[in-house]
């Protein structure tokens, strides 16, 4: 199989050749005219397979040799946030520096600005791609919608004909090692830019007169693509963000909840964190924790098996739905790069053997057999939180 082979492949994908049954992907491979063409699909293609059970990974070396590029595409949440692209100009260091994107209300001759404006249409867990000086050198991840802000001081007499009344939407930034040069891949990217305020000329320039403009999914994700391992930190960022606006909503819909008693709010509203008649319940049945042996509860936490913001009322409380970990193992369980199988066979996804194995834990290790209440909830965890693959 060589380059010939795989363009003739994407080629009738496009043109919708199927000769396999179509299972929907996780990995897309990027055209060099930035269209996304299922990985898996296009390589049993290239290669004359009779069927798609190839590897992924297998692929993705094959074709990354070739110099092509990949996204990878969960659906949720990233299906569900917005993407943005700013350009900062002389405002780069100091918004990057604090962790924001701000905006006046108005230009400076009264008139209103849709880029601008559209710092308000930003959510929490949106995507914001970091452009200054010709150059792509950070991805940031909204935290929080934006708020009213006067014109920030760390500017000094940048914008000094700027009003003072303004927005601001405070964003997580990841800086790119390398930055990334958009004319470097301006025959993709220039297919994906947005018709009506585009953060980029025709020629690969930035556009002066644009500061945050609406930009594609597909735009987002070949940036993303193109800083990979910046790109996956931002992702597990973003499903982050995403899983703590969830909670905070249960949250405030049990708050809200009148059929509740004051007390029970109270109760499911701390077992969020931990606390309360949870970690008591925990504590029935796990006093220490199984990976590091550690006893001393200042120590511990009290880690729902289930995620807390998919739980009913009932599971919220339940012991069986926790066990007690060490703050690291807690991270580590809680976003889904370890489980355990029903016997105590610890599960670690391939992403982070490194960091176990740098804390003195290893894949394979067994920390006893669970009782039949919490091998329940741990099916869950191994099916929907789980990033590794399942043996």
């Amino acid at each position: 199989m060589d380059k010939k082979d795989v363009e003739l492949a994407i080629e009738r994908f496009l043109r919708g050749q199927r000769p396999f049954g179509f299972r929907r992907p996780r990995w897309y491979l990027i055209t060099e005219h930035g269209e996304r063409v299922p990985l898996k699909y296009v390589y049993a293609m290239a290669t004359g397979l009779d069927s798609l059970d190839t590897h992924t990974n297998i692929a993705k070396k094959a074709l990354e040799g070739m110099g092509y590029a990949f996204v990878e595409d969960s659906s949720e949440p990233l299906v569900s946030i917005n993407y943005w692209w700013v350009n900062h100009k002389q405002t780069y260091r100091a918004e990057l520096e604090g962790g924001y994107i701000w905006a006046p209300t108005k230009n400076s001759n009264g008139a209103r600005n849709q880029t601008y404006i559209n710092l308000t249409l930003v959510r929490a867990g949106d995507l914001v791609v970091s452009y200054a000086g010709g150059q792509v050198r950070a991805i940031g991840v909204a935290t929080a919608a934006y708020r009213n802000q006067a014109k920030p001081e760390a500017f000094g007499q940048t914008g000094q004909n700027w009003s003072d009344v303004g927005w601001l939407v405070p964003v997580e930034w990841t800086e790119l090692d390398p930055a990334l040069s958009p004319k470097d891949y301006l025959s993709a990217i220039a297919k994906l830019l947005p018709t009506k305020n585009s953060p980029l000329q025709a020629n690969g320039n930035g556009n002066q007169g644009c500061y945050l403009a609406s930009i594609s999914p597909e735009l987002g994700s070949f940036v993303l693509s193109l800083s990979k391992a910046t790109g996956s930190i931002v992702i597990e960022r973003v499903k982050e963000i995403a899983d703590q606006v969830r909670a905070d909503e249960v949250e405030r819909e049990i708050e809200s909840d009148e059929e509740l008693t004051a007390t029970e709010r109270e109760q499911l509203v701390r077992s969020r964190i931990g606390q309360g008649v949870f970690r008591l319940k925990v504590l029935d049945f796990e006093n220490s924790c199984r990976l590091t042996g550690v006893s001393d509860r200042r120590f511990l936490i009290a880690s729902h098996i289930k995620p807390w913001k998919d739980c009913s009322n009932t599971e919220r409380l339940d012991g069986s739905n926790g066990l007690m970990l060490a703050p690291h193992v807690d991270k580590l369980f809680d976003r889904g790069w370890i489980t355990f199988q029903d016997d105590g066979e610890l599960l670690v996804a391939d992403t982070v053997k490194e960091v176990i194995s740098a804390w003195g834990l290893a894949s394979g290790m067994n920390v006893g057999q669970f009782t039949v209440e919490q091998c329940g909830y741990l099916s869950y965890h191994r099916s929907e939180v789980y990033k590794g693959k399942l043996q």
